[in-house]
């Protein structure tokens, strides 16, 4: 159980998301000049957070005051003119979706904890449509991960819909009660 879990739990109240964003200087590439206002827009479109979110109208209101209708510069939401949520716009979840999702996340550390503790420390990167960590590691040479070598295999990630990903997570906690 992480600390905000801890919190939330205390202070019974539930968290408005989970998000990221990128850290990193933003470098803005344009083939004609630009102003400064639009390489201004530009950045500040690389810094949209990406993640989930409670999908609330009000939640995504309070994380973006200033959004009225359409998509949010700031959070993976979308409002329609009448205030209803855009589900193609929206990356988000409803209130028993993010409990899964977090009863999930506490069972996949105890798990991954009991396997390090065990000694378990098999190699096993993922591969997504043939893209995998490998590509971006700097530990290659300390590593040694190579498919050709026998109990080295990537765990492959099967492209599934939100839905089946939850009832997955759901099935995996459920048997564990």
């Amino acid at each position: 159980m992480t600390y905000s879990d801890v919190i939330c739990k205390k202070e019974d109240i539930m968290p408005a998301g989970v998000f990221y964003f990128s850290l990193l200087e933003q470098m803005i590439n344009s083939d004609k000049k630009i102003s400064e206002e639009e390489i201004e827009e530009l950045i500040r479109k690389n810094f949209k957070m990406k993640g989930l979110i409670l999908a609330d109208v009000k939640v995504i209101k309070m994380n973006d005051n200033t959004l009225k209708s359409g998509s949010s510069k700031i959070v993976p939401a979308g409002l329609t003119v009448s205030g209803d949520i855009i589900e193609k716009w929206t990356n988000g979840v409803n209130k028993e979706e993010f409990k899964i999702l977090q009863d999930y996340i506490d069972y996949i550390i105890k798990e991954i904890s009991k396997e390090i503790l065990s000694g378990n420390i098999n190699l096993k990167p993922y591969n997504k449509n043939g893209k995998t960590a490998c590509e971006y590691c700097s530990y290659k040479p300390i590593c040694g991960f190579n498919i050709k070598q026998k109990d080295n295999n990537y765990n492959y990630i099967d492209k599934k819909s939100k839905d089946d990903i939850i009832k997955q997570m759901k099935k995996k906690i459920e048997r564990k009660k």
